[in-house]
């Protein structure tokens, strides 16, 4: 009886600092997406979760989506098997550009959330998996390898941060994905230079 008193309180914590999580990454978030123009919409995705869409965005942009995903506090179980694999806060920016990029590749992390998808789309694509540093790359050939290596070089000092990266060309040509656990520690406005940067380089390739 204690145990799932326990686990009843824990439940009801949880959910609640989630949903005081996802409100503090949310508003983090927007001032994101804020200098990059565009009208903007939010849709939440239950209690942990949110997307904010962009239309007519700034170059180098057309059009821009960020998911926010705030880790499961609700299930000790869970949580903590999150913590074992290094899952945190998490927001994914996806951008549709104004100029096609002339390669896919994909930069992301072994063994965190996203990192089956990344490995799921490079090899149907044929691409080979290869180390860079503390991350794993996939590309069709040298030079997109070597454009990976300078987007990431872009990212600096929030590398540790990085979950994914990836380039399309189609769709959504950009996708990067950032581990943030406290948003306190991370300018949004950086985080908004980076996008454009790395949008921009994308770009140019």
């Amino acid at each position: 009886m204690g145990l799932g008193l326990v686990l009843v309180a824990w439940y009801w914590a949880g959910n609640e600092l989630m949903r005081r999580r996802a409100h503090r990454l949310a508003l983090w978030s927007k001032r994101v997406i804020d200098p990059l123009g565009g009208r903007q919409t939010i849709r939440w995705l239950g209690g942990q979760a949110f997307r904010i869409e962009v239309e007519g965005a700034q170059a180098p942009f057309r059009s821009l989506a960020l998911t926010g995903l705030v880790e499961s506090w609700d299930v000790p179980v869970v949580w903590a098997w999150n913590r074992l694999h290094g899952r945190r806060d998490m927001v994914l920016m996806q951008a549709s550009l104004r100029q096609q990029p002339m390669w896919g590749l994909e930069v992301f992390r072994a063994g965190t959330l996203l990192t089956g998808d990344a490995r799921l789309f490079a090899r149907h694509e044929g691409w080979a998996e290869a180390p860079l540093g503390d991350l794993a790359v996939a590309a069709p050939g040298d030079t997109p390898r070597r454009l990976a290596s300078e987007l990431v070089d872009l990212i600096g000092f929030e590398r540790p941060r990085l979950v994914r990266l990836a380039v399309r060309r189609q769709d959504q040509h950009l996708t990067l994905a950032l581990n943030v656990a406290d948003p306190t520690t991370l300018e949004a406005s950086a985080v908004s230079r980076l996008a454009v940067l790395l949008a921009d380089r994308v770009s140019a390739s």
